[in-house]
């Protein structure tokens, strides 16, 4: 049996788009798989981000923040500060839960407020909006996390005081801390307006 030159040419040709298509599309799949959807994350997100703050930040940075003061009174100036290892273990536990609320504010996907939830100082003059603050987060979480960091910074060199039992080296840091959550709250909560009564 003899297969003319033209109509072998034809299965030639066949075979070779066969193959070429086949090849085509496991290249294609391949390219499918690496752009498949990431799995899951292993964190469940809870909190909102005002919940963070007012269950972990606002504690822990205030008890920072109060540990040390000199207040006047008529009988005397009365000195606060940590003197015994009890008192700077407590401040150490204080200043490990901020460290890492810093971390738990910078995962993305977490909202601002929860449904039902009403902002604080939400309405003053000033402040921005649940939608405006969150539209801001989602458009730049890096920016959003940057923030955080700089908190996280900042309260490091607190622990490292705290460490060393160095009330000065301690004092600088709190104003460093207040310094990272004041930008903080001038780009996402009221910008160029000051705090707002109360915050």
């Amino acid at each position: 049996m003899h297969i003319k030159p033209i109509l072998y040419i034809s299965l030639l040709a066949l075979t070779l788009a066969a193959f070429t298509a086949y090849d085509q599309q496991a290249a294609a799949d391949e390219t499918t798989a690496g752009k498949a959807a990431p799995p899951p994350s292993p964190f469940i997100l809870t909190a909102s981000i005002q919940d963070l703050m007012q269950s972990l930040v606002d504690p822990s940075a205030d008890a920072l923040w109060e540990s040390v003061s000199t207040i006047s009174t008529k009988d005397g100036v009365i000195e606060k500060r940590p003197r015994t290892d009890k008192d700077w273990l407590e401040l150490r536990h204080k200043a490990i839960a901020l460290l890492e609320s810093t971390n738990l504010l910078a995962m993305q996907g977490r909202h601002v407020i929860e449904k039902g939830q009403k902002l604080m100082d939400e309405g003053l003059e000033g402040n921005l909006t649940p939608v405006q603050i969150q539209k801001l987060i989602d458009k730049n979480p890096i920016a959003f996390a940057a923030f955080a960091h700089g908190l996280h910074s900042a309260t490091m060199k607190a622990l490292k005081a705290i460490d060393n039992k160095d009330v000065d080296a301690f004092l600088n840091a709190g104003g460093d801390i207040d310094s990272a959550c004041e930008a903080c709250h001038l780009e996402y909560w009221y910008p160029g307006h000051g705090v707002p009564g109360g915050g």
